[in-house]
């Protein structure tokens, strides 16, 4: 039944169609009806929420870099890279396939921050490789503070600037990942880092799949607490996917809750922060074993969420690695 309200909006139903009022007009819209999805459309549907999946994930597990510092649409763009890299497996279909089976060059440029590009805001290129052990080495030219680094910020009110580059390693079938490493090179406003090469030696887990995130942060000393502080804010942020290396084998089952219970263990004895996390909101595998269920086919077993403790911002620094400054 349609209602004529008392400052004379019409809303309410008559017949297949739907009278409401939106921000002072008054909407007309047809009935919603349903329809049975075809199974080629309720595979790519499932699949896109996995990519939305994949990308928290990997959201979580860079935030140290990016600081929570991103443009409004970072989120859905992320999801939709990680959703072409799916769809563009070569190896499985529709309904088979996840990101470890997916083409992870799409990934790499991926910007957390179009308001201030990485390729924007360094003027240099890093060039990445893997060397004949597998780690992977990052070489950087010479950087001039002055001209290779832009901000926008008054270059008096800046003490320094620092490249970060992570490393880290996820396994989406075993469901965790681990930090292999962090490089920060500092500079002065007015210095120049010499050409150099940034070596992630920290051990690679198995049937993990490795990304590559480089940031700059523009960083002022604190008189009163007597530390460096990051300036980004969130129209200036430059953090981008700048490596990616596909899984070369599967990792046995239970490798996954094993690293982590050694991790964890090691993590009390020594006080050191927690390295390798579970995968505490990843339902791909959920999606799996329900897409290949009437096939038959085996999907890895949902590991079971023990922990909620994430990566802390002030704890990367403990992460293996190294820290380069110019004086």
């Amino acid at each position: 039944m349609v209602i004529l309200d008392t400052k004379g909006g019409i809303h309410g139903k008559a017949g297949n169609v739907i009278y409401r009022r939106y921000r002072g007009m008054t909407i007309v819209q047809g009935q919603p009806k349903k329809f049975q999805q075809t199974v080629a459309s309720r595979e790519s549907s499932s699949e896109f929420g996995m990519s939305s999946s994949c990308g928290r994930i990997i959201r979580e597990a860079f935030l140290p870099a990016y600081r929570d510092l991103y443009d409004g649409g970072m989120i859905n763009r992320l999801s939709r890279t990680v959703y072409q890299c799916i769809r563009n497996s070569r190896s499985k279909g529709r309904g088979e396939r996840d990101l470890h089976d997916g083409e992870l060059g799409f990934l790499e440029g991926m910007e957390f921050n179009l308001h201030s590009r990485l390729s924007d805001c360094l003027k240099v290129k890093p060039a990445v490789r893997r060397n004949e052990k597998g780690q992977v080495l990052v070489s950087l030219p010479e950087i001039n503070a002055q001209t290779d680094v832009v901000s926008p910020f008054k270059r008096e009110k800046i003490d320094r600037y620092r490249l970060r580059f992570m490393l880290v390693a996820f396994n989406f079938r075993q469901e965790f990942y681990e930090y292999v490493g962090v490089k920060d090179v500092e500079m002065g406003r007015e210095e120049r880092a010499a050409a150099q090469e940034l070596l992630f030696d920290g051990e690679v887990p198995q049937g993990s799949l490795l990304i590559l995130m480089a940031s700059v942060s523009c960083l002022d000393y604190n008189d009163y607490e007597l530390r460096y502080e990051s300036m980004n804010t969130k129209e200036y942020s430059p953090a981008a996917l700048i490596a990616t290396y596909p899984s070369k084998e599967e990792a046995p089952a239970g490798y996954g809750e094993m690293r982590v219970d050694d991790d964890v263990r090691e993590m009390k004895s020594s006080g050191r922060p927690q390295r390798v996390f579970d995968m505490l909101e990843y339902f791909g595998n959920d999606i799996l074993r329900e897409a290949m269920w009437p096939k038959g086919k085996k999907v890895p077993k949902k590991t079971k969420p023990r922990r909620k403790e994430k990566a802390s911002l002030n704890d990367i620094s403990s992460l293996k690695g190294k820290r380069v400054k110019f004086y």
